[in-house]
């Protein structure tokens, strides 16, 4: 989820009862608790973009690494607020710290990327695929309501129950629509007498009504982009592995071509003989959203021996 959304997140959580008994400090606290999971984006993307793609979402956004970072914050924030010490302890700025950092995770959950929750026992990447990464519609909820308290101030905590209830029913509503885009693939490739092995959607952006659905068979992947408003349905089709299989298993035993696999989870591969060259490209289609922006592309170039020459790992590459 965007950093705007987890922020107001923070202040949403903060009203329900705690910033009405503790006051700024506690919206601090839940607001740095609800922001410092994404300290790794930061940090990792000074270590290089292959660090990036294996770690982050990973200790930050996990059930152990709340510890820390509730434990952090819980030590700094009371720092800056004397007039509260003795009305509340340690403790309970570590517990406040900890339910923004879980609201972090549950928010980054509901998204498509993938959050390795349970790091670093299993670095399996768990999501939702219930709301695109930035939704102007569900993060609306979580902004409102600080602009109502202007104006309601002694109705701040019923506010943000209301709101609560909302995110709720959003994403409820979210997971509905989610199944009828499935159910419209599913008809949609029955149609094309595709014999599926997995079938999955996640959504598109800016809105709960459009959804890609993949369809897998045993050859390729078909993106099948729904409007369930529009009642539309738009295909693509993609061949999983191109020519060039010898090379390709090549690629294959690099380290870099090993964590993007684990990574990938509708990879598509490309060979292409180039000069002296092969340039190999590894596509998550899963984020084939907005063409021809084309991130987390993949480039590796190997000699005609398979020997590896150099690589490149795009978060925002756009294709001419």
């Amino acid at each position: 989820m965007d950093p705007i959304t987890h922020g107001f997140s923070g202040i949403l959580i903060s009203r329900t009862g705690f910033y009405q008994r503790w006051g700024r400090a506690a919206s601090i606290t839940f607001v740095a608790g609800a922001l410092i999971p994404d300290i790794d984006h930061f940090t990792l993307r000074l270590a290089g973009p292959v660090a990036y793609l294996k770690y982050h979402r990973g200790f930050t956004h996990s059930i152990i690494g709340i510890i820390p970072l509730a434990l952090i914050i819980a030590f700094i924030v009371p720092m800056f607020f004397k007039q509260i010490r003795g009305k509340a302890d340690y403790l309970t700025f570590a517990g406040m710290s900890a339910l923004g950092i879980g609201t972090h995770i549950f928010l980054d959950i509901i998204t498509s990327y993938g959050t390795q929750v349970f790091f670093p026992f299993d670095t399996s990447r768990y999501s939702l695929d219930l709301v695109f990464i930035i939704d102007p519609y569900f993060s609306l909820i979580f902004i409102l309501p600080p602009l109502l308290w202007i104006f309601m101030k002694d109705r701040a905590k019923m506010i943000a129950f209301t709101a609560i209830i909302l995110i709720a029913a959003y994403l409820t509503m979210a997971y509905v629509f989610k199944g009828i885009a499935v159910h419209r693939a599913e008809k949609e490739a029955a149609g094309m007498s595709i014999n599926p092995s997995r079938v999955e959607a996640v959504p598109l952006p800016f809105s709960p009504f459009k959804w890609s659905v993949f369809v897998e068979d045993k050859d390729k992947f078909y993106q099948m982009n729904v409007d369930i408003l529009r009642d539309k349905i738009s295909k693509e089709a993609f061949d999983k592995v191109s020519a060039q299989d010898d090379i390709i298993k090549k690629a294959e035993t690099l380290e870099v071509v090993k964590i993007y696999r684990w990574f990938a989870r509708f990879p598509v591969i490309t060979a292409v003989e180039l000069g002296d060259d092969y340039v190999i490209e590894y596509y998550d289609i899963r984020f084939n959203s907005m063409p021809p922006r084309k991130p987390f592309l993949l480039k590796v170039v190997l000699n005609k021996n398979g020997s590896f020459k150099e690589g490149e790992l795009s978060f925002h590459s756009i294709k001419p």
